[in-house]
């Protein structure tokens, strides 16, 4: 990853969000690590990608203390098809 120190971001920030649309680039201060500069697709792909850990981790804490369903995927998917199915009946009743 590229760096850049907090004074060269000061002085050349066009330059280095033009490097972060590329790639994320790091800020040092004092030499050390302070923040990442990245596009916002970047940005965006890394919330998505957090938030179906953050998924993952709930599901394997509910089977962790218990909660979990012993439906097959069969039948879950059907549900899933069930519940999209109501879903555009009743938006087309609106």
């Amino acid at each position: 990853m590229e760096q850049f120190t907090a004074t060269e971001l000061k002085q050349n920030s066009g330059k280095i969000l033009d490097s972060a649309l590329q790639a994320p680039v790091s800020i040092l201060k004092h030499g050390r690590p302070v923040a990442v500069i990245t596009s916002d697709r970047e940005y965006q792909a890394y919330l998505k990608q957090r938030e179906i850990q953050n998924q993952v981790q709930a599901g394997f804490s509910q089977i962790e203390s218990g909660h979990f369903s012993t439906r097959s995927m069969d039948n879950l998917a059907a549900e899933a098809r069930r519940r999209v199915e109501e879903k555009k009946k009743s938006e087309q009743v609106s």
